[in-house]
């Protein structure tokens, strides 16, 4: 019932709503798409991570003295504009097209977890802390398990639709766009039985095309619910 409370859990299911879709799909993105190792796509998550570190004592300081509600508003403001730029890749984006959207990402996260947590906190008494501590927690793993099925359910869609539209006319029957769909979802596409040679390569052209059309559209909304 506590209005500070409820505002403060809704913000911990839409950051990690928003921060689990980007990194799984972007993971896949760097390997698959980009050519990385896991290690390598890992590495390149850092500015994020050196974001966190760097600003969220300051961002719970500054939630201290002036409260939490203008730098929650501002960090998922961040974390939606960051989101908007992962919007755009495309299938020849390098890494430095994706570095500033990865500082915006870790910028804003920062700003709204610290102060988020303060916000929960705050709101209940002391004998009440272990269990809004608990609640934050569950909306937290919520938020992230919706935000990998919700963008993958998005993202396995627009795949499903853009292969059709990609591979009209190229002799691909609908069973094998059918297993080309299922192996985006994992990042990339393997052997289909039954394609000639000519067939596999624009499989594996429009996979990539596919993928990228598919995540885009994913991040946007992942964007909008973050702004809204």
């Amino acid at each position: 019932r506590d209005r500070n409370f409820l505002g403060a859990v809704v913000v911990a299911l839409i950051i990690t709503f928003a921060m689990m879709g980007v990194f799984f799909f972007l993971a896949l993105y760097m390997q698959d798409i980009l050519g990385y190792t896991p290690l390598e796509a890992g590495v390149r998550f850092l500015p994020s991570t050196l974001m966190i570190v760097g600003v969220a004592p300051v961002a719970g300081r500054l939630a201290d003295r002036f409260g939490p509600r203008w730098l929650i508003a501002g960090g998922l403001t961040l974390v939606a504009a960051s989101l908007f730029t992962f919007s755009g890749i495309a299938v020849d984006s390098g890494y430095l097209d994706l570095l500033p959207g990865f500082v915006l990402l870790g910028i804003g996260i920062a700003m709204t977890m610290s102060p988020m947590t303060s916000a929960a906190m705050n709101a209940v008494p002391v004998d009440k802390a272990g269990l809004a501590s608990g609640v934050l927690s569950m909306f937290r793993m919520v938020g992230g398990s919706l935000g990998i099925a919700v963008t993958g359910a998005i993202f396995q869609g627009l795949v499903t639709s853009r292969l059709g539209t990609l591979l009209a006319g190229s002799g691909v029957t609908a069973a094998q766009r059918d297993a080309v769909s299922e192996q985006l979802g994992g990042g990339s596409v393997g052997h289909v039985p039954g394609l000639s040679a000519a067939q596999a390569k624009e499989v594996t052209s429009a996979g990539s095309e596919a993928f990228v059309y598919a995540l885009g559209h994913a991040m946007t909304v992942s964007a909008f619910v973050a702004l809204l």
